[in-house]
């Protein structure tokens, strides 16, 4: 059931993909890099049968996005997100829980002309986490994939062709379909720059 959701997810991605492309040199569009903090929802978690204490708050946090603009607002495109936790195990090594995303994003921008843009959005994919660490001398690590489903808030400020964006969002793995043990859902901010035409 399971995996049959990720190649579902995956497959509508694709799908997403196909529809945009030809649509790209005919529209507006843009492409961002961000970085930020993503804070677990749940930062004590039991992995591996053990309690596990987490960094509240990601580190290595970037996304990229690209998306193509319509002229009533709306803006469809794809995002890769990826983030880290630390956590303490029983034993004195530490580990690490490294997460990826890859979504279906789509945005509503509010404003039409001038420099500031709000928007709402939401988006959908696959998200893959690899779980890590050391015990007893020996190497333990699991991969774990889930459906993951975001939702977002923020602005661009539009100068010409140079954008920064400032945003905040809700990313939500479904850890049940797969019996995942680790549950990267997390709230974060995050800031950037790219390029509008």
């Amino acid at each position: 059931m399971h995996s049959a959701c990720v190649r579902f997810a995956s497959a509508l991605l694709l799908s997403a993909v196909l529809v945009i492309l030809p649509g790209t040199a005919a529209a507006g569009g843009a492409l961002f890099i961000k970085g930020g903090a993503m804070r677990l929802q749940d930062d004590g978690q039991m992995i591996d049968a053990a309690q596990r204490n987490l960094d509240e708050t990601s580190y290595s946090t970037l996304a990229f996005s690209w998306e193509v603009r319509k002229n009533n607002g709306v803006a469809l495109g794809m995002e890769f997100l990826t983030y880290r936790n630390e956590f303490t195990p029983p034993a004195a090594q530490p580990g690490e829980a490294k997460t990826i995303a890859l979504q279906f994003v789509g945005k509503k921008y509010f404003i039409d002309g001038g420099v500031f843009h709000p928007y709402v959005g939401g988006g959908f994919g696959v998200g893959r986490t690899n779980v890590s660490h050391n015990s007893g001398g020996a190497s333990f690590s699991d991969e774990e994939f889930t459906l993951a489903i975001q939702v977002l808030l923020g602005f661009e400020l539009r100068f010409d062709n140079l954008s920064f964006v400032l945003e905040g969002k809700h990313l939500y793995h479904d850890i049940e379909g797969g019996g995942n043990e680790y549950n990267p859902t997390a709230t974060g901010v995050f800031a950037g720059m790219g390029i509008n035409w």
